[in-house]
């Protein structure tokens, strides 16, 4: 054997030569459990023969449907153990009620409620929900000892007498807190979370306005208020309006977890629809029954109706769950299938079985599955719609990215594309540029030098204006865009040498301009053209010895004026005068041409653009 096994053996004997050689503290002594009891009973105002019965009483399972009293006696002997007669002493009892009163050898120990049951027409609410344990000094108990229990028993409200345990204060606290952890502990725990739900899936229904979410918090707060009745020492309502609401409030909480259900399996068939809301609805007809025979028979049959309804909705979704699974329809007919087994358990331990009198209620517990498979079912459906949303974006981020390409490789054959096409119409522009000016004025040279009827200074002349038109088409494609100041400065430098040859004297009158907002490149090239050719024809035909240039900002925009002092306009107007019209209007200038005194005044208006009244 190695020295590690020795060791470790070793220490497993120090350990229990320990254990055994402390002495351990001492178990308090059992306590008393009485069982028997001499009864005096009163049902419905008849008194019965006084009889000897063992306990639980349970009431409303040996006098079913009626109310009623007992007066209860319960004998016993000294404890043994005279050390235990100096240490305090307790009585505990599971379950108590409706009202009742408790004395030890003669002297009232508690009560709760009031024996008589209607005092001045105002009904007792006291419910005697709690366990009772009452601590009480030594010296009452005698050799020879009586505990007298009185009750008033309502019925349907689980009046009666559970086994009664007595003992020393360290005997009795075990039990004690057994049942206030089962029976007030744990149900105010159930209620609490049950309202905790409620609420997440009201705010959840508030949000995304989903059924199932209006369903469960419904529930869940019926159920939470259905289970706190467990705690109440005292009701909101006087007994049996309580007990008429509570059976109110289950059915309606059965109604919502079959919604619940319907939810989560897929729309119900119409027969077993109709099925569980009748019976849910016959709720009010079976209390009406019950107070006009003064009988619990309609309602012990509502609930055969109700449970045998439930479980063959439950089958059908089981049926259905089996065919078609699905995590969420499981979880809902297991928590279903459970509610169901609690109930029926329930519902043989309220009004059948006496010897779980005692027993606390399996539905409450139960039921807290119900509330945690709808938490479950939330995350889970969180769960996919965050999925739903990744999967959703990752295809849009790809749909997008496909489009930006697409979108990009469009840009660039409209790119392309609109090059070309610039390209196409800077040629056009500068062949009919070429055409109008350079082109027109070189073939009338050469017909004046085929012809032989020209003079020299003459063909000179002519190509001299070729030269300027083809200079001024080459300044054009270099004019910055609406700066009409540029433009008439170009013209000044490239036609005065030209003007004063003629032998005209120039006058030019021009202020500084603001931008011409609509001045593109196609519109400047056209009010130079319409300037050109103004000027041109005065050199041709107004026989002038003066020509005036003035170009002002006005409130409609740009105003240019061109004067001379010649022989003035022809009546009708040729096809100079048209040229300028259409060229006036491809630009949106207001063209003004009138006799001045002497010659002719050609003004032309340039629109402003609103707010374009920056210095060029």
């Amino acid at each position: 054997m190695s020295t590690r096994v020795q060791r470790a053996a070793a220490l497993l004997w120090l350990l229990a030569l320990l254990f055994f050689a402390c002495p351990g503290e001492a178990a308090p002594e059992a306590p008393i459990t009485l069982r028997q009891a001499s009864a005096a009973l009163i049902v419905e105002g008849r008194t019965l023969r006084p009889r000897e019965i063992e306990l639980p009483l349970h009431w409303d399972a040996v006098f079913k449907g009626w109310s009623g009293s007992a007066d209860l006696t319960l004998r016993f002997d000294m404890p043994p153990d005279a050390a235990a007669l100096r240490e305090p002493h307790a009585l505990f009892i599971t379950r108590l009620g409706s009202a009742y009163e408790i004395e030890l050898n003669g002297v009232l120990l508690t009560s709760g409620g009031t024996l008589a049951g209607n005092l001045a027409g105002k009904r007792d609410r006291w419910r005697a929900k709690h366990p009772v344990r009452l601590s009480f000094p030594s010296r009452l108990l005698a050799e020879h000892n009586e505990l007298r229990i009185r009750i008033r028993a309502e019925s349907g409200a689980r009046a009666g007498l559970s086994v009664v345990h007595l003992g020393t204060e360290n005997a009795i606290a075990p039990l004690a807190q057994r049942a206030e952890l089962l029976r007030v502990a744990l149900p105010l725990a159930t209620s609490v979370f049950s309202l905790l739900v409620a609420g997440f899936c009201a705010l959840l229904w508030w949000q995304q306005r989903d059924a199932l979410y209006a369903w469960a918090g419904i529930g869940e707060a019926l159920w939470a208020a259905a289970v706190a009745d467990a705690v109440l020492e005292v009701s909101p309502l006087p007994w049996p309006y309580w007990g008429v609401t509570l059976l109110l409030l289950r059915a309606a909480w059965v109604w919502s977890l079959y919604a619940i259900a319907q939810e989560v399996c897929g729309r119900r068939p119409r027969i077993e629809y109709w099925t569980v809301l009748a019976v849910q609805a016959s709720v009010p007809l079976c209390l009406l029954l019950m107070f006009a025979l003064r009988s619990t028979q309609p309602l012990l049959i509502w609930y055969v109706v109700a449970l045998s309804t439930f479980a063959w909705v439950n089958l059908r979704l089981a049926v259905q769950a089996w065919r078609a699974p699905s995590s969420q329809r499981l979880m809902i007919v297991l928590c279903l299938f459970a509610v169901l087994a609690a109930s029926v358990r329930d519902a043989i331990a309220g009004r059948w079985d006496a010897s779980l009198y005692a027993e606390s209620a399996w539905a409450k517990y139960v039921a807290v599955l119900v509330g945690a498979a709808l938490l479950w079912i939330v995350s889970q459906r969180f769960l996919q719609a965050r999925a739903e949303v990744l999967s959703l974006n990752a295809s849009l981020a790809d749909r997008v990215a496909q489009k930006e390409h697409e979108l990009r490789d469009s840009f660039q054959r409209l790119s392309e594309l609109e090059s070309s096409r610039a390209v196409l119409a800077e040629r056009e522009r500068i062949l009919r540029d070429m055409h109008d000016g350079v082109g027109s004025s070189l073939a009338t040279a050469v017909r004046q030098l085929e012809g032989g009827r020209a003079l020299p200074h003459e063909v000179v002349q002519m190509l001299r204006e070729s030269m300027d038109h083809l200079k001024l088409s080459i300044d054009a494609m270099n004019l910055p865009a609406g700066d009409v100041n540029a433009l008439l400065a170009s013209l000044r430098y490239r036609l005065e040498p030209r003007i004063e040859s003629a032998g005209l004297r120039v006058a030019w009158n021009v202020a500084p301009l603001p931008r011409w907002a609509a001045g593109h490149d196609e519109a400047m090239r056209h009010l130079q053209f319409l300037v050109l050719e103004v000027i041109s024809n005065v050199l041709q035909h107004a026989k002038a010895s003066t020509l005036s240039l003035a170009a002002e900002a006005v409130d409609a925009g740009i105003r240019i004026t061109l004067s001379d002092d010649g022989c003035g306009i022809r009546a009708a107007p040729g096809h100079a005068v048209r040229s300028l019209e259409v060229r006036a209007d491809a630009i949106g200038a207001a063209l003004s041409i009138e006799p001045a005194a002497p010659g002719t005044r050609v003004t032309l208006t340039l629109p402003a653009a609103p707010g374009a009244r920056g210095r060029a």
